[in-house]
């Protein structure tokens, strides 16, 4: 075989194996159509087709983003917001996204501007500008339960814009600030406030644990002042008891020195008696008649 015919033959695979051979890439799928009708859907990988009866369309099956243009939509209160917005789509049923629908992106996008226009057409403007949440999850359920009969599910929906007009914007930052001058007013009496609160609260305890300190001081001094008219009494009557003792003890001894003497002077009825006396009955005698 000469360089001619190699060449030659080179260029016939080159031009013909293309027309055979047809790639499906990963995150792909190939839907195969046999004389311009669907037959079945090939995996990522090499497929063979027949060149002029057998064609591919290959349907990008990975999580995708739309745009949602810009609109003006007005609020339940009659004020105008430019609105936009992206939607999350994932491709879920390759068969009906291409045959139940000609375009499905453009589908989807308009499908997500009539949903848009119906969710804030019902609510007042400070509504929108306060729900955004809310309105991203009606806004999510509504497309994908209506994508769901062209094979399309709807994952997430995110509204980028929502602004009024500009007059309104205006109006709106005078309000925000208003109110937060009011609002640092409030604080600031509020705290005044607490704080006269606090002082007279204090002043109060002040005076009760003052209060407090004069009636223990008092009671204190009054406690002193029993404890020691006690101890004075009881002193006194422990004198008066050993005076009344001691009394007792004295005419005690007196009474029987009386005795004695009354004996003494019916022994000596006799003066011609004499008697021995004994020395304490002697020294009775005298201290009865106060001789030393």
């Amino acid at each position: 075989m000469d360089v001619t015919t190699l060449i030659v033959l080179l260029v016939i695979v080159a031009v013909v194996v293309p027309m055979f051979l047809k790639k499906v890439s990963q995150g792909e799928v190939g839907l195969i159509e046999f004389l311009w009708r669907y037959t079945e859907t090939k995996s990522p990988g090499i497929v063979w087709l027949w060149p002029g009866i057998e064609t591919m369309r290959k349907i990008d099956i990975r999580e995708q983003v739309i745009t949602v243009p810009e609109q003006q939509i007005i609020t339940r209160d009659n004020v105008g917001v430019a609105v936009d917005g992206i939607v999350y789509i994932q491709i879920n049923d390759p068969v009906k996204a291409q045959y139940e629908i000609s375009n499905v992106f453009m589908a989807v996008v308009s499908l997500a501007q009539t949903n848009l226009r119906s969710v804030l057409g019902t609510m007042a403007l400070d509504e929108t500008l306060s729900n955004r949440d809310n309105i991203n999850a009606r806004l999510l359920e509504s497309l994908d339960r209506e994508t769901g009969k062209w094979g399309v599910k709807v994952m997430r929906v995110e509204i980028k814009k929502l602004e009024p007009p500009k007059d309104i914007q205006d109006s709106m930052s005078k309000q925000m600030k208003a109110e937060r001058e009011k609002r640092a007013l409030i604080l600031e009496a509020e705290g005044y406030k607490q704080s006269q609160i606090t002082k007279n609260e204090g002043d109060k305890q002040s005076k009760i644990l003052q209060a407090e300190g004069d009636r223990q001081s008092q009671i204190l001094q009054a406690e002193g002042k029993a404890q020691a008219t006690i101890a004075i009494a009881e002193a006194d009557a422990k004198a008066m008891e050993l005076q009344s003792m001691a009394a007792q003890e004295y005419f005690k001894g007196q009474a029987v020195t009386k005795e004695q003497l009354k004996v003494v002077e019916n022994a000596l009825g006799g003066w011609n008696t004499k008697f021995i006396l004994d020395s304490d009955i002697l020294t009775s005698i005298s201290k009865a008649f106060g001789v030393k």
